[in-house]
């Protein structure tokens, strides 16, 4: 590649998976993992509609959200990115909206819960 070539950009993709009764032992166990690790915004979303704090629809939301970090943290390469840099944001229409260090970020993310799993996709592009 001659100087003068730019890198065309990489596609980014990070997925990972959390069992949500594992997560919820952690919460109830240590205190101060929820601030440690969820921003005030990601834990009011999690109880949105009425989902009371340390119910089942909140710890699968919670999980959900801790497996999106993780899926972020792959689909950029740095393991090391602390937890609150990466911010899942609920969107108006319900769709979730990833933000690393505050901006908007151009990866897309889906979250998911099911059955006591929780999973995240990342996906998007990144330099090269």
């Amino acid at each position: 590649m001659s100087s003068a070539e730019v890198p065309a950009p990489a596609l980014a993709a990070g997925c990972d998976v959390v069992d949500v009764a594992r997560l919820s032992a952690v919460i109830d166990r240590r205190d101060g993992f929820l601030a440690r690790v969820f921003t005030e915004r990601e834990l009011a979303d999690a109880r949105r509609g009425g989902a009371d704090e340390g119910s089942e629809v909140e710890r699968a939301r919670l999980a959900a959200r801790f497996a999106a970090k993780e899926a972020t943290r792959k689909a950029l390469g740095d393991l090391r990115l602390p937890f609150h840099a990466t911010e899942v944001r609920t969107a108006p229409s319900g769709a979730p909206e990833l933000f690393v260090h505050g901006r908007r970020s151009g990866l897309t993310c889906s979250l998911s819960h099911d059955g006591g799993v929780a999973m995240a996709l990342v996906v998007g592009l990144r330099e090269a």
